[in-house]
């Protein structure tokens, strides 16, 4: 009993920390059958911890909220993808807003790479690697939110009404449900809000595994953002669905 509980512990860690899993993975890293398996993502999707998906299974985002340092670890290799797609949208000598989310963070990576643009964010740890880059960059005042590693509050809103940009991009948590991107923050819905209406073009950055899952508050509707840059193995039911409302713009991943 001992073994299956420390089991179905670690396989709850391992659907925190990557996003999605399957069955034939989790049955390789813990020696034991698809059966076994199975049974243990029947339990733990009971238990509302994960949600079951095809051969596998995702990340149950509906209310829990994970703190950055560990949303970042989630399907990086997804993420990075995006980011490169993302960064292939923006003009020299350009204004960008980068909202939170850890997608937004690896394109803020990229940024690095680029030059005489200018960079507004509320986000932390993207701070920490533009500081090196040869950007104006300019980091949104607030009250500290360590979930997010972003800030927010009347102060962030205020430096938002004073500035309108060519382009931002937006994380969000998930879209299931909802006729827009979600977080799980009512202060972050509040600041990404804003950070849309002052851009002329704003992108919602977001993997695939995004589109099975939901978050608490709304950010906008679908109709006030210019698109949604996510995984090119995103199902065709998603894509027709979502293109009825804003562009769908797929990367180039390549699953390995």
């Amino acid at each position: 009993m001992a073994i299956m509980e420390e089991r179905r512990k670690k396989i709850l860690e391992e659907v925190l920390k990557k996003g999605t899993v399957t069955v034939h993975d989790l049955s390789q890293k813990f020696n034991v059958s698809y059966e076994t398996i199975r049974k243990d993502l029947n339990y733990l999707s009971e238990k509302d911890q994960l949600v079951k998906s095809h051969g596998g299974a995702i990340s149950n985002q509906n209310s829990i909220e994970n703190p950055f340092t560990l949303k970042r670890e989630e399907n990086i290799e997804r993420k990075q993808s995006i980011a490169k797609k993302a960064l292939s949208l923006i003009p020299n000598g350009a204004s960008v807003i980068l909202g939170t989310g850890s997608t937004v963070y690896e394109l803020a990576k990229l940024l690095v790479l680029r030059n005489n643009l200018k960079i507004i964010t509320d986000l932390i740890p993207a701070v920490s690697y533009l500081q090196s880059s040869n950007n104006e960059v300019y980091f949104l005042g607030g009250k500290l939110r360590p979930k997010s590693s972003s800030v927010y509050g009347s102060w962030t809103e205020e430096a938002l009404d004073q500035i309108n940009v060519d382009i931002s991009f937006i994380g969000s948590d998930g879209f299931h449900g909802f006729l827009g991107p979600t977080t799980p923050s009512y202060s972050d819905s509040a600041i990404e809000r804003k950070m849309i209406f002052h851009s002329e073009k704003s992108y919602i950055l977001a993997d695939s595994t995004k589109f099975e899952r939901k978050s608490l508050y709304e950010i906008t509707d679908w109709k006030n953002v210019t698109g949604v840059i996510t995984n090119n193995d995103l199902k065709e039911r998603f894509i027709k669905r979502l293109s009825k409302h804003t562009k769908v713009i797929l990367d180039n991943f390549k699953d390995e």
